[in-house]
This record gives C-alpha cells, structure tokens and sequence, in this order.
C-alpha cells in the first residue's frame, strides 16, 4: 500500500475526525463528566434491577421448576391400582418417574441407630433408578440393604452417610400378643433439607413389600420372618356330579340355589370320557357352573351337602388348558391339560378304568406336581417343566411323570387341585414356590403411587389425568401457576423500565449533542472550509455519543459490580433463611442474589452503541448541513 492509496487516505480521514472528536470532548470536559454521570444515572438503576432478576428472582423460580418437589403428584385415597395400570402410566410422555407403592400404616416403622437405644419414628418411602427426588438433590440411589433419609431423620437419628440403622416392624397376632421383626440399612446418604420437611426413609420397593406382608399377618421367606404363606387356593369353572340313578327334579333344582352354581346341564358318558378322560360303564352325569366368575370349594362343598345320601361323585371342573411341555432341557410338544381328581367311590362305578390315583385332594406338594403323559413321551419318574400361560402372565413348574399313561393322544392328566390352581392365573398372577408351599399368589396391585411429571408446565395435564380417573390427588399447581404470572409480570415490568430508561437516555444524548452541535457551527464551518467534506464531518457526532454512552456504561457497570460485592454476602443468609436451603444446591446456580452473566455484558455495550447511534443521528444530520459560507459571511 503506497503513501498516496485511497484507502489509507480515506483512513486518515476518519481517524482524524475521531480524534477531534475525542479532543472537543477533553476540551470541555466538565460537560462531558456530566453528560457521562447523567447517563450512568440512567444505566445504573437498569443494571441493578438486571442483576436482581438474573440473580434472586433467578434463585426464586429455579426454586419452583427444579425441586422436584413441586413435579410430585400425591395420591390422596388408597384403593388398588394393578400393575398394568401402572404400566400404561409409565408409558405417558409427560412422566418421568413412577413407582408403586404400599398402604402408609404398614410403611410406618421404628428405627434406631447402632450405637442408639432410642427409635424414632419415620415413614417409609419406595424408591428406584431415576428417582429426581434423590437425583436432582445429589443422593445415590439405595440398593437393597441400603437406605437414604431426610435431614430431619437423619438428624434425629443422629446418624449420617456411611452408617448404619436398624428398623423394626411390628403386628398383633391372633392372640393380642406383638410379635417385632428387625433388619439393619446402611445409610447410602442423606438428603438436604430443600428434599422434604418429614422424617422419610427412601428405600427399594421390595422392603417395604416385605414389610406389608408381615404386617398382613404373611411370611417373608427372604428376612426369615413368620407367618402364613399366601397359597394359591384352586378355582373352578363347575363340577361334574355322578351319581348311580337319576336325580328327581327337585333335587336337581336345589343343585344350583345357594351353592355358588347357576346353571345345569346333563352329559352324556361320551362327554365324559371325551371332556374328563373318566370311562364309565354305568351312572348319570350331571355338569354345574357359572356364567362367568369362577367357584372355589366351598361351593363343592355345599353342592356335596345336597346330595348326602345319594352316593354322589364330584369331580371339579376347569376346561382343557394349553400348555408347552419341556422333557430332558428340550422344548416338547403342546399339550391340552385334564384336571382329573377321581373319587375313590369310582371304582365302585367303573373298577377297570385305570386313572391316576394322587388322591381324592392333592393337597401335598408331592401329590400336587404330578402329571399322566400319552404313551411315549417320558418314562414313569422322569422330571418335566410345564408351562402355562394365562390372563395375568406365565406360570412355569416342574412335575412328575406318573406310570398310569393318559387316555387322550395330545393331552395330559393333572391333579384336579392344580388344574384349579392354573385356572387362577385368569384373574391372579401365581408363581411357583416349591420350597414355600408348591404354589403361591404374587401381588395383585399396590394402594398408592408416587408420580413425577417431566416438567413443571405438565403438573396440570397429569392433574386433570387422575380426576377423569375418580383419582383425588395433591399437586403444586397454583404454586408454579402462581409463579410463572409472576415471572411474566417481572419480566414485563423490566422491559417497561427498560424501554422508558433507553428512551430518556436517547432524548438526552440528542438534546446535549444537538445542542453541542448549535453552539459550535462556526467550527463545523472552518472544518469544511480546511478540506473535511459532510460525510466526514457526519461521523463527529456519533463518535461523540458513542464515546459517553460507552463511559457511562463502564461507570455503571463499576458501580454495579461494587453493589453486588456488597449486598452478595450481607442478604445472601436472610434468602437462604427463607428459601429453606443454600443457593449452591441448586444446578447452574447464578453466582450471587444480584449478578448479570457475563454474556449481557456483551449485549449491553452493543446496545449502548445502538442507542448512541440513534441519538446522534439528528445532531450528525445537522452537522452535515452546516455551509462554509456561513464562515466567510461572518469574517
């Protein structure tokens, strides 16, 4: 680039008139300090009232969207929820957390500490991965053997992470006498006093499953604790009543008042050779049941009252079941299941038919997994698994192959019980427990929830989903309802401020920048006589504006910065009092109660320089226009 480029004299040019300007402005300093201090007046205000929104009205409504608290949904009646039903709530997108849980009074329990003879009463809460309670608060989740407390039970506990406690359970027994059963956690943390105002304990789901049960009077096999076994107690759809003559039409008519069976039909002996595997010479059959709900023995039991006297046979009745077979680890054929509980009184009948005789109940475990496979499919003794599949899952069990072969070319014989028993599985979910008592009911449903919508503005909807269901619930809808309006009422209220503070700054810039312009025209003209053109003279101004609007924004931010130092750390205790836990628990937390991050900085000096820009341009208009002429005519 040579001495006389275009380009460098055009460079001359504007840095020449940059640095009058910068002189004019040292010149008549006292002027320009107080132009500077009146637009640092404006500024300051705007900066200050900036800060407290990024900072403690910040805090305030990260307060409200972040503690999961406000997300939480409470359910405020107990009734049975099934497992389905908390599947399809799982599948919502507007949840994030779902989990069962069990009635409160078998939740409570009695804890103390290792080193501790007091207990303290706290509550038991089921928890699991993706807890936001827990994870949004910085806990880990607990495993089994492990809990997490509140602050206010860990602090009467007098206990902290890393230790360990134990819990007691107790219940009244048949004979008021209390029976107490105990199991030591070890404390995998603690929440903060933000998580909850109550003495909770969050451990997984089983324990207090666990508990429930005991409390019901039931063993739990895992803690070692007493009581019953929740047996899986056979269900029928009828009863097959043999007799050796026919029934009377009034004794037939008592068979289906008050006994659990509606309806009556008569079979023939086909039918029962083809439907029961049961080959008789001689006898009536008669076939009761229900339309739709299913009977238990005690309807068999008032239907064998009826018939005193008369010789009857009563076989129960459940319809061929579908079932895959699994001989030797391998997968075997598909089989139809025959519940067949013969009478002893049907060798009086038929004394050749060959059934299997496990008994007239087959109560016993051994009696129970028994099965009569066609000819060929197993040897008498082998193992075999079968499994079945029914309305409420699969149920797998192992049996025993019988030496009396089964009469149906693709069907087995089993116990008439435990027909009745995989009948269940239609309205229960059973599961097989040889070591426990052959087969027991797993858990039908839970009395509670706790629910977590994905964001705050979804409380609502998950709101308005449990009342369509006749589900009362308690959420903090008009809590964050009535933040976010305040929230949007701040931020109106600042854009207001803001807008009337930028407007007065521009009418002030104009007005002493117009009036600067005025006073000096006789300049302005020696200018353009000595070689400045309009267009040069037109920046002079701006340069100007530009340079107060920027000083009275260091000066603000100065001032600002030394504010904030100070009101930082002397409210700082008196918000933490009242939010109910420190600023740093929260994620992302601003830096103080009255902070500006560091990317407005940028955004106010670009700003700034706007509105210099916009208040200069009426004063650089006017400049542009001043004539040389007007110089020559006063000299």
């Amino acid at each position: 680039m040579t001495a006389d480029s275009p380009m460098l004299l055009s460079f001359k040019r504007k840095a020449t008139v940059f640095w009058l300007a910068v002189s004019d402005l040292k010149h008549e300093w006292i002027l320009s300090a107080c132009m500077v201090l009146s637009i640092m007046a404006v500024l300051s205000p705007l900066l200050f009232l900036f800060g407290l929104k990024h900072g403690l009205i910040t805090i305030y409504t990260r307060h409200i969207t972040e503690n999961p608290i406000n997300r939480e949904i409470r359910p405020l009646s107990s009734r049975l929820y099934e497992k389905e039903w908390f599947q399809e709530l799982r599948k919502r997108p507007d949840t994030v957390f779902v989990i069962p849980n069990t009635r409160l009074i078998a939740a409570t329990v009695r804890a103390r500490a290792k080193e501790s003879t007091g207990k303290v009463e706290l509550e038991l809460v089921p928890t699991a991965e993706g807890d936001p309670l827990l994870a949004d608060n910085g806990t880990p989740i607990p495993a089994s053997g492990e809990c997490v407390l509140t602050h206010l039970a860990a602090e009467k506990l007098a206990v902290k992470a890393g230790q360990s406690i134990t819990i007691e359970a107790n219940r009244l027994t048949a004979r008021g006498k209390s029976e107490i059963v105990t199991t030591k956690l070890q404390v995998k943390g603690v929440l903060p006093i933000r998580a909850s105002s109550r003495r909770l304990i969050f451990t997984p789901l089983p324990l207090l499953e666990s508990i429930e049960r005991f409390k019901d009077g039931m063993a739990v096999a895992k803690y070692g604790w007493p009581g019953k076994l929740p047996r899986a107690l056979p269900r029928y759809t009828g009863v097959v009543v043999i007799t050796p003559r026919q029934l009377d039409k009034i004794r037939r008519q008592h068979l289906i008042v008050v006994t659990g069976f509606t309806r009556l039909e008569e079979w023939s002996l086909r039918d029962l050779l083809e439907k029961r595997g049961v080959r008789l010479e001689k006898g009536n059959v008669l076939f009761l049941s229900t339309r739709s709900s299913l009977v238990d023995k005690s309807s068999i039991r008032n239907v064998r009252n009826r018939l005193r006297g008369k010789r009857a046979v009563l076989l129960p009745y459940v319809p061929a079941l579908e079932a895959h077979l699994q001989v030797a680890g391998k997968e075997g054929a598909k089989l139809s299941l025959y519940g067949v509980s013969p009478d002893k009184s049907l060798e009086e009948l038929n004394p050749k038919d060959e059934l299997p005789r496990w008994g007239s109940s087959g109560d016993s475990g051994s009696e129970l997994l028994q099965i009569a496979l066609p000819r060929g499919m197993a040897q008498a003794g082998e193992k075999v698994v079968v499994r079945v599949q029914g309305g409420h899952g699969i149920l797998e069990f192992p049996a025993t192959v019988v030496s009396v072969p089964s009469p149906f070319p693709s069907g087995a014989l089993i116990p008439g019980r435990l027909a009745g028993i995989l009948k269940l599985l239609d309205k229960r979910e059973v599961r097989s427990a040889p070591d426990e008592g052959a087969f027991l009911l797993s858990r039908k449903g839970y009395s509670s929830f706790r629910v977590y919508a994905k964001t705050i503005h979804e409380v609502d909807g998950l709101r308005r989903f449990f009342e369509n269901q006749s589900i009362p619930v308690r959420s903090q809808v008009q809590k964050i309802a009535s933040v976010l309006q305040l929230t949007g009422y701040l931020d109106l209220i600042y854009l207001l401020i803001a807008a009337v503070a930028i407007l007065g700054t521009i009418t002030a810039m104009m007005a002493s920048l117009y009036a600067s312009v005025e006073r000096k025209r006789r300049e302005w003209g020696v200018l353009r006589l000595i070689g400045l053109s309009g267009v040069a003279l037109f920046r002079f101004p701006i340069y100007q504006g530009g340079i107060l609007a920027l000083g009275g924004l260091l000066l603000s931010i100065g001032l600002f910065e030394i504010l904030s130092s100070i009101s930082d750390p002397l409210f700082r205790p008196y918000v933490e009092q009242l939010l109910g836990f420190p600023i740093t628990a929260l994620r992302n937390s601003p830096r103080g109660i009255c902070t500006i991050p560091a990317p407005y900085y940028a955004a106010s000096f670009a700003l700034t320089l706007v509105v210099s820009c916009v208040a200069s341009i009426i004063a650089a208009r006017r400049v542009q226009g001043v004539d040389p002429a007007e110089v020559l005519r006063d000299e």
